[in-house]
């Protein structure tokens, strides 16, 4: 039902009113005339007043099949066009929808890649900064094992050296045995003042040789410390070289990952290029299928303006049939008037 304000009466008088402007009252023309009321509800109203004016609707005196192939095709070329538009708009939304996903799971394996080559950049660096602390740690030991050696070398030459005195003392000993025997065959008092002397000497000989045990002992011990540090330092050189090699494997295997992560990095921008070129041949289609859609809007504008063109010359036409209906009656008027005139004159006469 009409909206309040908007009433039969309303239409009637707005489309008399373009009527007498010398247009066709239309839905569009009466609302805007109007400035109010929906085309729902002036349509049907419009329409009861062609009917009361003896006018079939929106065809303004054509006839009704040309205006039913006009309405027709004006029809089918929308829909037409609305149905390819939308296709294309579906099919280029669901092509950027999963090229803009695609593009997304690109980003995030890039920034994947990107995020595991920086933590293998890390690690190498960390893996080259162990083994230059580990090749630090094995030159100390060398130098530690050369300094170890040349004083085991030294606690060799001082045992050696303490050998050869013990040798000495030893020999010193027998000469002085020797020497002992000799003078036993001297007087009483002789043997009794060289046996003192000899005792001196001989527990000072035995002082000397308890020292040179002690620091014999030591130094063997010393040696055999030494000798300990030598195989302990050897361990940790051959545990060193080890890791030294395990880290150098490990270094190869991150320069590998590193060069695999390059590669499918490379991949993956290449599909995302390829993806970019896809979206922008889509793009182009729904510019082509837009252009079509403009060129079928152009093609409903000529044929409504044909229509309208043709509704004004029938328009012409009735005023036309009008006029000459007017100059029909007028002449047929004249003629009464002459033949009542004439049969005046015949009757007088």
């Amino acid at each position: 039902m009409a909206r309040a304000g908007v009433n039969y009466q309303d239409i009637s008088k707005a489309a008399e009113s373009i009527k007498a402007h010398g247009q066709e009252p239309t839905v569009d023309r009466v609302r805007e005339h109007l400035g109010t009321g929906s085309k729902s509800t002036i349509a049907p109203l419009l329409k009861r007043w062609r009917s009361d004016h003896g006018e079939a609707s929106d065809i303004g005196g054509l006839p009704n099949d040309l205006v039913e192939v006009v309405k027709s095709l004006h029809e089918r070329l929308q829909q037409a066009a609305n149905l390819r538009t939308e296709e294309a708009r579906q099919e280029f939304k669901a092509s950027s929808d999963e090229l803009q996903k695609k593009l997304e799971e690109a980003g995030n394996t890039i920034a994947q890649m990107t995020t595991r080559n920086q933590d293998l950049e890390k690690e190498i660096e960390r893996l080259t900064e162990v083994k230059k602390l580990q090749s630090r740690s094995m030159e100390d030991a060398r130098v530690n094992l050369a300094k170890a050696e040349s004083q085991r070398d030294q606690a060799v030459a001082g045992v050696t050296d303490l050998k050869e005195a013990v040798a000495e003392l030893k020999q010193e000993n027998r000469d002085i045995r020797n020497h002992f025997e000799h003078y036993q065959l001297r007087t009483a008092e002789d043997r009794q003042q060289e046996r003192e002397q000899f005792r001196q000497q001989n527990l000072q000989l035995q002082d000397q040789l308890i020292a040179s045990k002690e620091q014999l002992t030591r130094a063997e011990e010393d040696a055999s410390m030494l000798l300990e540090n030598r195989n302990h330092l050897q361990k940790c050189n051959h545990q060193y070289e080890i890791s030294n090699a395990s880290l150098k494997s490990e270094l190869g295997r991150k320069a590998e990952e590193a060069k695999t992560l390059s590669r499918e990095l490379d991949a993956a921008l290449m599909t995302g290029q390829k993806f970019k070129e896809r979206h922008e041949k889509l793009a182009e289609q729904l510019e082509g299928l837009s252009h079509q859609k403009a060129c079928n809007d152009k093609e409903v504008a000529v044929l409504s303006h044909l229509l309208a063109a043709t509704k004004d010359e029938l328009e012409s036409a009735k005023d036309k049939v009008a006029f000459l209906t007017d100059e029909n009656k007028i002449i047929l008027q004249e003629k009464a008037v002459i033949q009542g005139q004439f049969k005046q004159l015949q009757g007088s006469i």
